[in-house]
């Protein structure tokens, strides 16, 4: 039987400006090894969905639990919660220096200290993905979006988070590049089978592609939810 990673009841958002309700009462339950597609119009409420349940916004009501337990909002459980469960945005983020110091730095980070950097996992995910062996000491300024992206990517794959969530990281790359980002977490969670992901995009083809489920959101809620034909794959 599957484990149940990360679920939600009656999780609410309201807009910081006006006080707007943007999620209503959402329940959901997200099961290791999940593929989770996450389709809607613009508006709907995706993005701020997964920015409520990493915690990176604080919910306006409802609890989030992690295997099965409540995750409390205060500092040192927000700051846990959001070690295990990964946000990546649309727009890489990188450091000034080389791709290994960009890659290296989530060690230096409390939460992570019990952890090394390991070089030669890094090279091999380079290697497959067509990059050659100096690619580690490229500097980030001379990256395409695409290959900032994939060291965005790798920065946090290489953690091996029970949870990944993705807010439309293909949707300014070229078809190549998006297929490049596809490949590197489909490889993650072959090597991590327990680990599930959601990953929202407005590519019809491509929520057919990565999702096994696919979530609708409509105004704040989802509305209803079905199996992708790619499912048991």
């Amino acid at each position: 039987m599957s484990t149940l990673v990360l679920s939600g009841k009656g999780v609410c958002q309201r807009a910081h400006d006006d006080g707007r309700m943007l999620l209503q009462d959402i329940d959901f339950q997200l099961m290791a090894g999940a593929r989770v597609a996450i389709s809607g119009a613009s508006g709907a409420g995706k993005s701020v969905f997964l920015r409520t349940i990493s915690l990176l916004d604080l919910p306006a009501a409802g609890t989030l639990y992690r295997y099965n337990q409540p995750v409390r909002l205060n500092a040192r459980c927000i700051a846990q919660h959001r070690s295990q469960i990964a946000y990546v945005r649309q727009q890489a983020m990188l450091i000034p220096g080389t791709v290994r110091d960009n890659l290296r730095l989530p060690f230096t980070l409390r939460f992570y200290q019990q952890k090394q950097f390991q070089p030669d996992y890094v090279q091999q995910v380079l290697q497959n993905l067509g990059k050659d062996e100096n690619f580690l000491e490229r500097d980030s300024t001379d990256l395409s979006g695409g290959e900032a992206q994939l060291v965005c990517l790798l920065r946090i794959l290489q953690l091996k988070p029970p949870v990944l969530l993705l807010d439309e990281p293909t949707a300014s790359l070229d078809e190549d590049s998006a297929r490049a980002v596809q490949k590197l977490v489909n490889q993650w969670q072959q090597d991590n089978p327990e680990a599930a992901y959601m990953w929202i995009s407005h590519s019809e083809q491509q929520v057919m592609e990565v999702g096994d489920e696919i979530w609708y959101l409509d105004a704040g809620r989802i509305t209803h939810t079905r199996k992708s034909a790619q499912a048991g794959r």
